[in-house]
């Protein structure tokens, strides 16, 4: 009997074969970790809202009237309303909510030393961007958060992981101009009300004078007297790659089967 009409697939055809639908759709998995490096007595952060985009999530800018969501986040710490603005403006975005789970206070508050990490999913074209927001208390409506939002780039233009360590000092706090200072209405106070609000209609500018609050009793049972400087370290922000098990090697196992039918095929044909 004659070999069969068609040559077997050699092995490395095959593979390649299986792998190159990969090749343009690899994901990272990305861990995130946020440290408050405030001093002892000193500043703490709300649970920081995160956006992975494309470049085009630009919540905030500095001059202008904050919307509804900012003011939400820096007067209660709250990330509902930029979640909700995410998810409506950028369908293919990834977000998350990072709470503190090392020197955590409530519900996951980055006390001064604090951190907390998150994995995510990430793909390099879609999620190449990093947009972080936090509220810096005890305050009335302080936050943390990039203006430009192509400032954190975690993947280049040809899709490779950059990432690295950001740090952010208290020269990079912002004041949403929404709510007059002071111990009427201020978060993390001790004998404070939050949701307390005496309007303030300004606009969103830097500022990192927390000298009314300085002092005063906060909700962890300390003095705040350690007060944000612009040139002392407020925040760092870590993006490290995880690392799983590469999706190649993986396809590369599941291939092994399928290479090995195509062996004894070609040595069942040849001894008929």
């Amino acid at each position: 009997m004659r070999l069969l009409d068609h040559k077997p697939v050699p092995a490395l055809v095959l593979l390649a074969g299986l792998l190159a639908p990969l090749a343009s759709a690899q994901a990272y998995n990305v861990t995130l970790t946020f440290t408050n490096l405030s001093a002892a007595k000193g500043a703490a952060l709300s649970p920081f809202f995160v956006a992975l985009h494309d470049g085009s999530f630009d919540p905030f800018d500095t001059g202008t009237t904050a919307s509804s969501s900012i003011e939400s986040l820096a007067e209660l710490g709250s990330g509902s309303g930029l979640a909700a603005d995410f998810a409506a403006s950028n369908p293919d975005g990834v977000s998350a909510t990072v709470t503190a789970s090392v020197n955590a206070f409530g519900p996951g508050i980055y006390l001064p030393g604090g951190s907390g990490s998150m994995t995510l999913n990430l793909d390099p074209v879609k999620n190449r961007y990093l947009s972080y927001f936090a509220m810096v208390v005890p305050s009335n409506d302080r936050f943390v958060g990039n203006d430009s939002p192509v400032s954190i780039e975690l993947f280049d233009g040809a899709g490779n992981f950059t990432g690295g360590s950001f740090t952010r000092n208290g020269d990079s706090i912002w004041d949403a101009g929404t709510e007059l200072d002071g111990t009427t209405g201020a978060a993390f106070l001790d004998g404070s009300t939050a949701t307390d609000s005496p309007a303030q209609n300004g606009q969103i500018a830097l500022n990192h004078d927390f000298s009314v609050y300085g002092g005063l009793l906060t909700a962890d049972g300390y003095n705040f007297d350690d007060l944000p400087g612009a040139s002392v370290p407020l925040l760092r922000i870590d993006a490290v790659p995880a690392v799983p098990v590469p999706a190649a090697l993986w396809l590369l196992g599941s291939a092994l089967p399928m290479l090995g039918w195509v062996r004894r095929r070609k040595g069942s044909a040849l001894a008929a």
